[in-house]
């Protein structure tokens, strides 16, 4: 287990223990740690993990690696769902960046790469992912075969790259070196580059509602876990400038709250889920309500927009 002596947002040596919780989405009873900043209230996992024992939590029973197959006879129901959450996704960068056929998008911890995939059916441009494992598309080659997927590290991108876009859903809360790596980003940009992060809001209905089984957590798969304040302040050190931040994301934040309720449950994540997909669904229609307040308070999700200063 690694240490964290200081805060990795503000540097500060002045934080608490703020919960502890077990790992989620595997069936391990150690607890995990989280501390909190009494500067910056940024919530971090301490001590955490060292990095190649964290590949042992992402297995290729991974429920987001393994997608709408996990869903088993409902999954084409939920693969349709997934392609929708894809053209929100096209919709937002459309929305804030003009592109060509020669426009480049990077996608930052891409798992399964559907979001690229259509990126090149609705925008003919150019699209990189790279994740720290192949686990999210190497049995589905063939689905992917136009995209360039790359194993590696940020650090490993080339200098030359220049993407028009860098995408990060649901990625920075994962990433062992925030800083570094929004810096290393910040070098290969160009001047019009937009940045868009989208993570889990610590300061969200969601997280105060389920404490401790907060699907946020995530652990100890999650380092980090942000609020509007602290994403800007270790987006401003690390060469970047919000343009924008919104309290929702693409994301519906049902997922979170129902995540939740089945970490209450302890149920096994490694199982088929074709046994809750009618209970999810109706969850879905009871929450759908919900979804107007998240405009002025985040129910879960928080989108981040920036440039490069």
């Amino acid at each position: 287990m690694i240490k964290i002596k200081n805060c990795p947002v503000c540097g500060s040596s002045s934080f608490n223990s703020f919960v502890k919780t077990t790992a989620q989405m595997h069936h391990n009873d150690k607890l995990f740690n989280f501390d909190k900043c009494n500067k910056c209230d940024f919530v971090f996992l301490n001590p955490r993990l060292k990095f190649e024992d964290l590949k042992n939590y992402y297995s290729s029973n991974y429920l987001p690696y393994r997608g709408a197959k996990a869903w088993g006879r409902f999954e084409w129901l939920v693969s349709q769902s997934q392609k929708r959450l894809d053209l929100k996704r096209v919709a937002l960068i459309k929305n804030i960046q003009s592109l060509s056929k020669e426009s480049l998008i990077l996608d930052v911890g891409c798992g399964n790469p559907t979001f690229l995939k259509a990126c090149q059916q609705k925008l003919k441009c150019k699209t990189i992912g790279i994740d720290f494992n192949d686990a999210g598309w190497k049995n589905q080659l063939h689905d992917f075969k136009k995209i360039n997927l790359q194993v590696g590290e940020i650090k490993d991108l080339p200098s030359n790259l220049h993407p028009d876009i860098i995408s990060m859903w649901h990625y920075l809360e994962h990433d062992y070196n925030p800083y570094e790596n929004l810096q290393s980003l910040k070098k290969i940009s160009k001047p019009t580059t937009k940045l868009v992060i989208e993570v889990p809001n610590f300061d969200s209905l969601s997280r105060k509602k389920y404490a401790k089984n907060w699907a946020g957590w995530h652990t100890p798969r999650h380092l980090s876990l942000f609020s509007p304040n602290n994403i800007d302040l270790l987006l401003e050190k690390s060469g970047w400038k919000i343009t924008q931040v919104f309290t929702y994301g693409t994301m519906n934040p049902y997922l979170l709250y129902w995540m939740s309720e089945m970490e209450k449950k302890r149920i096994n994540w490694n199982k088929s889920m074709e046994d809750k997909f009618i209970s999810f669904v109706i969850g879905m229609i009871k929450f759908f309500p919900l979804r107007f307040k998240e405009k002025k308070s985040s129910l879960g999700i928080m989108t981040i927009i920036a440039n490069p200063k």
